[in-house]
């Protein structure tokens, strides 16, 4: 129609759509609905304290492992309308599981009728029969596309929707034409090398042309294939190009980004006892202040440290060592002071920092509120100069992995904002668990950088 400009398409997944419609149903004021909604890491806090009040979990060894598999067992059931007290469920004796899943499952509810909050699960039944009261009707049409099967909650509310008057379209896509061939490589490395081969083939035949890459088991073996098609579509690469005419649909846990590792490797240190494994990760990186321009005095200061302190130190070791003056001669006997020399090892940076981070442990040794510690601990980064770009201190890295850095720093800030949101669910946590609860974050935090469309796209079976 000539246009230059239209409206973003209304598509969204299911998750945000029930939200959307909980957002308009509280304006409208339907009944129900003025109730908070936790976040996931709200949602696992409340379960943890369940289980930490439950006399039947204290032999659990993990008990932040068992929130999150009960807190999963009360989303399915709910949204298949499971009934805990059936038969089916409970088992011919009542097992001591069911028994133990019904009381946890009852004082959670308890506990969240108690604060005001109501399950992300439970929405679908009150706006369900928000609508089939008359107090809300949200705007149609509705189409649903790409679902296998709809849950017994999903069918109701759609139900519901389409008896008020909204128009519900279920869609479907007919599959591509196309015909399949089996092949066996002799090996996995085999199979590899001859699917990279078979890709540059294709691509190189027709580069206007998707290529879809399916491995069954992408999570272990994402760096296997990354190799096999650098070396076949990209061989002679030289480092510091990045070009890759293919992309791997797959994140990573943000806590494995080598960015936000080095910011929990600074964290690592703040104990009386601190790992030289620990240091050496700090003094190596380049994400912290003087990373690049100490990097040689640095890298003799981990050798100087490692021969004397092999397992551990104290931090005032490196502070020390960090600062360290040549004041004797080979026969021990003092020089004067206009004598006195750096030794090779000494880094000036790294001792103002060092000091700070040693009076911050300091400072930080009784327990606060979690958003008390999200601010101390992007204080205490920004303080070290973390996240410091290697290109500000005269490194060069392609705009690409600068993009990629940058939506990582974004990913971890709304980490520190998740940890801070535990206030309304956790009273006051210590340094280390504060800690803990941010690296749990970011372990269960998915990171993809987002980056330019690519013909050739890897993907995992699910």
């Amino acid at each position: 129609r000539g246009e230059q400009q239209w409206p973003s398409a209304n598509i969204l997944p299911w998750g945000a759509w029930i939200d959307r419609l909980w957002e308009e149903a509280g304006l409208a004021g339907a009944p129900g609905t003025a109730r908070a909604v936790p976040n996931n890491r709200q949602l696992l806090s409340l379960w943890e304290s369940v289980l930490a009040g439950a006399e039947n979990a204290a032999p659990l060894l993990r008990p932040e492992a068992m929130a999150g598999q009960t807190m999963e067992t009360r989303r399915l059931a709910v949204e298949w309308g499971l009934d805990l007290n059936d038969a089916a469920w409970c088992g011919d004796d009542e097992n001591a599981n069911s028994r133990a899943f019904s009381g946890w499952n009852q004082a959670f509810e308890d506990l969240c009728r108690m604060k005001g909050w109501i399950p992300p699960e439970d929405r679908s039944a009150v706006l369900q029969q928000a609508v089939q009261q008359g107090s809300f009707r949200p705007a149609g049409p509705l189409d649903l596309l790409g679902f296998d099967e709809l849950t017994p909650a999903q069918g109701r509310l759609i139900d519901a929707l389409g008896d008020a008057g909204v128009d519900v379209s279920l869609c479907t896509t007919e599959p591509a034409a196309g015909h399949a061939a089996l092949w066996s490589g002799d090996d996995p490395r085999h199979e590899l090398t001859c699917m990279a081969r078979w890709v540059r083939h294709w691509h190189e035949q027709e580069p206007k042309a998707r290529i879809g890459i399916v491995v069954p088991d992408l999570q272990t073996r994402r760096d296997e294939v990354e190799r096999a098609l650098q070396n076949i579509l990209t061989p002679g690469q030289r480092r510091g190009e990045h070009f890759k005419p293919w992309n791997v649909s797959l994140g990573v846990p943000l806590s494995r980004v080598p960015m936000i590792e080095s910011a929990f490797a600074l964290m690592s240190l703040l104990k009386k006892r601190i790992d030289i494994q620990d240091v050496g990760r700090v003094l190596r990186s380049p994400w912290i202040r003087g990373g690049t321009r100490e990097k040689y005095s640095r890298a003799l200061l981990e050798k100087c440290l490692r021969e004397n302190y092999p397992r551990q130190l104290k931090p005032g070791e490196v502070l020390f060592r960090a600062g360290e003056v040549r004041k004797y001669d080979r026969d021990r006997s003092e020089l004067p002071e206009e004598q006195w020399e750096d030794r090779p090892w000494n880094c000036p940076m790294l001792k103002s920092q060092w000091q700070a981070l040693v009076a911050f442990e300091r400072e930080t040794r009784s327990a606060r509120n979690p958003s008390a510690w999200a601010d101390a601990f992007e204080a205490l980064l920004s303080g070290q100069g973390w996240p410091l770009a290697p290109e500000q201190e005269g490194a060069t890295i392609p705009a690409a992995e600068h993009d990629s850095n940058w939506q990582a720093f974004q990913a971890w800030q709304d980490s520190l904002r998740e940890l801070a949101s535990l206030d309304v669910t956790v009273h006051r946590l210590e340094r280390s668990e504060a800690i803990a609860q941010l690296q749990r974050i970011c372990r269960e935090r998915v990171f993809q950088a987002r980056s330019a469309p690519a013909g050739i796209q890897v993907l995992g079976l699910y």
